[in-house]
């Protein structure tokens, strides 16, 4: 199967890049420089998803459509919207790696738990931008693999766009989503709110979503203020993992009927900008919360928990245009300040079993300037410098506390040149840190010790050619990520495992994209990513692992879709994604002799508009039925087989949608 795909593959990315270039696309973009900027122009490799595109998939989940779209790989870790997201190949660690952002501000979580993507009214979403390769300078820590900017709607003065959709099907799902906004001369406004109730795949898997975000904007005559608030509430079952045996005997079952979680989140964003001759100035004030319970019920009791979080951002920067040989550049500098407090409270069988808190404060500054060599030759040089204080405390019982700071820098230097006829290459090099998580530090017990994790840092390289025409669209890059001190969960550390700073580890890895408007009513595009992650050393519980494969990290990576107007109202899309075999979690040492099998999914969605304003369609999701599972772990209690999370099977969807666009 994996060699008919890359058969196929090959030769339609071949044959993008072989084409005569028309006229050139000149996208803007946002997230490398935190200014808008020309796409083409940028030594980066960014995937933009557009709107459109997500409303090309059969899926409502954003996770689902980032796999689709982005080249990137998806986990589902705990029977929840939320996969975890792995861009380049990081494994269990991919979150931690891979930072998702909100209009430019960071909503990864500095906990062990994946970005809140359904807490996002999807109707919200303008684009998203996925920058491959370190995004640290921009944005600081846990950009090493890259960094997923998810950018929602603003209307353009005197424009008028609204939609509501319903949708019901598989597995008991029934959803609502609407989204209005208006913008006027001067002030314009907008809101989002979805809902969705399922009953779930599995046993005890029901899951329950609300959602809204609305906006406010006034376009000032140099600039534009906004606000804009968000608020979210989830209701989740937890099935749980299975063993082996159990998924062979049937995968939808449960044994935890009891497990659930909750949760609720606000964010409040104030900012603006301001246009002064050729220069730029903005800034964003942010305040995030999320309250969360949990409850895990065993033959013993009930262990239970709460968690609250505050985060607040501010982030002020400043775009300057300067002249020389001849030329416009820009240099661009900028601050970020956050603060990050964090409370838990757990009890087991009603009894007080552990209470922590935790604060985080981080300062930095950054620069990048952005400079013309020649014509078609851009440079860019780049630097950050931040401040990080944290403490940890373990209130009960018995209580410790452990405090730290350190200093951090990141930097990026890279090259753009054009070649014309569409063509152009890149090449950049960079160093990117990553802190510890709370969770990654929360460990108050022998043989943990009482340090803190040291930082992660980790040195990039990249080359990419890229091409774009009219019809034609290609990438390709080639990267490599030498890291020191990784921070990752090692299982081989007695006597039940460790989050440790590891010997030097590599990621590797090959990424060609291609799109193509075959005719005027029918666009293919497809992706492939090649990806070799590997301990460069080390010796744990006296296991030496050098030269052995980071677990979960898939050797290929394969995604294809295609989009039919088959008549002036009707579109046909279908989307396909392969991913390939990976060592199981837990299985460091590549001693357990099997590996997660490799699964590809088809989709496929039919619209039909049959009036000027209402659309149908018809989804399905997983067309051939296929049994999967995204997550596996070597069992403990067994280790000759294995534990995982048996994924949705075929499920069909309707949905009726009324659009003002």
């Amino acid at each position: 199967m994996l060699r008919t795909l890359l058969s196929l593959l090959a030769g339609f990315l071949a044959g993008a890049f072989a084409s005569l270039c028309l006229a050139q696309d000149d996208a803007v973009v946002v997230t490398a420089t935190r200014f808008a900027d020309s796409k083409r122009d940028l030594p980066v490799g960014i995937t933009v998803i557009t709107a459109d595109d997500i409303r090309k998939s059969a899926s409502s989940n954003l996770g689902d459509i980032l796999a689709q779209f982005g080249l990137l790989q998806v986990r589902d870790l705990a029977g929840t919207q939320n996969q975890q997201l792995d861009l380049r190949g990081f494994g269990i660690t991919g979150d931690q790696n891979t930072l998702v952002l909100l209009d430019g501000l960071r909503i990864s979580e500095n906990e062990l738990e994946s970005a809140q993507l359904s807490s996002i009214p999807i109707d919200s979403i303008e684009r998203i931008e996925i920058v491959r390769g370190s995004g640290t300078v921009q944005y600081g820590s846990g950009a090493t693999g890259g960094t997923i900017n998810i950018i929602t709607r603003r209307p353009a003065p005197g424009q008028t766009r609204g939609q509501a959709l319903g949708r019901f099907g598989g597995y008991g799902t029934h959803e609502a989503r609407a989204a209005f906004d208006r913008a006027g001369e001067t002030f314009g406004g907008g809101i989002a709110a979805s809902y969705e109730d399922t009953d779930g795949y599995r046993a005890n898997s029901r899951y329950r979503q609300s959602n809204v975000a609305g906006r406010l904007d006034a376009t000032l005559p140099n600039g534009r203020l906004y606000l804009k608030v968000m608020a979210d509430e989830q209701r989740a079952r937890l099935p749980g993992r299975l063993t082996e045996a159990q998924i062979a005997a049937d995968p939808r079952q449960t044994v935890t009927p009891d497990d659930w979680r909750e949760r609720e989140g606000s964010q409040v964003v104030v900012g603006g900008a301001h246009q002064f001759g050729r220069h730029e100035a903005s800034a964003d004030l942010s305040y995030r919360t999320k309250h969360s319970r949990f409850a895990a019920v065993s033959l013993f009791g009930a262990f239970e928990g709460n968690t609250n979080v505050d985060q607040w951002l501010f982030t002020p920067r400043a775009k300057f245009a300067y002249d020389a040989l001849g030329r416009t550049h820009d240099l661009i500098v900028g601050m970020d300040f956050e603060g990050w407090d964090y409370g838990s409270a757990s009890t087991f069988a009603g009894a007080p079993s552990a209470q922590l808190t935790s604060e985080q404060q981080n300062a930095a500054f950054y620069a990048q300037t952005n400079f013309w060599l020649a014509p078609r030759t851009r440079a860019v040089l780049a630097g950050r410098k931040q401040h990080l204080s944290q403490r940890l405390s373990l209130q009960f019982p018995p209580s410790d506390e452990r405090t730290g700071s350190d200093n951090l820098e990141a930097y990026e230097a890279a090259l753009r040149q054009g070649f014309g006829g569409g063509w152009s290459g890149y090449a950049k090099y960079g160093k990117s840190f990553r802190v510890a998580t709370f969770d990654e530090n929360a460990c108050f017990f022998p043989p943990c010790g009482n340090a803190l994790l040291k930082p992660q840092t980790g040195l990039g390289s990249e080359l990419g050619l890229e091409y774009e025409s009219g019809r034609w669209r290609g990438r390709a890059s080639a990267y490599q990520i030498d890291l020191e001190n990784e921070i990752y969960f090692s299982p081989l550390i007695p006597p039940f495992g460790q989050n440790i700073n590891l010997s030097p580890t590599r990621r590797r890895g090959l990424e060609l994209e291609g799109l193509v408007r075959a005719t005027p009513t029918v666009d293919l595009r497809a992706g492939l990513a090649l990806l070799d992650a590997k301990f460069r050393s080390g010796v744990y519980g006296g296991v030496d692992v050098s030269g052995k494969n980071v677990p979960l990290v898939p050797k290929a990576l394969v995604t294809a879709g295609a989009s039919w107007t088959f008549a002036p109202r009707s579109r046909f899309n279908t989307n396909l994604r392969y991913v390939g075999e990976q060592y199981f979690d837990n299985d460091q040492a590549n001693t357990f002799g099997r590996q997660v099998p490799a699964y590809t999914l088809v989709d496929m969605k039919l619209e039909h508009r049959f009036l000027p304003r209402w659309e149908a369609a018809l989804e399905v999701r997983n067309l051939f039925d296929k049994q999967y599972f995204s997550y596996g772990a070597v069992d403990p209690a067994n280790p000759t087989s294995y534990t995982a999370l048996p994924a949705p099977q075929r499920a069909v969807y309707a949905s009726l949608a009324w659009r003002l666009d």
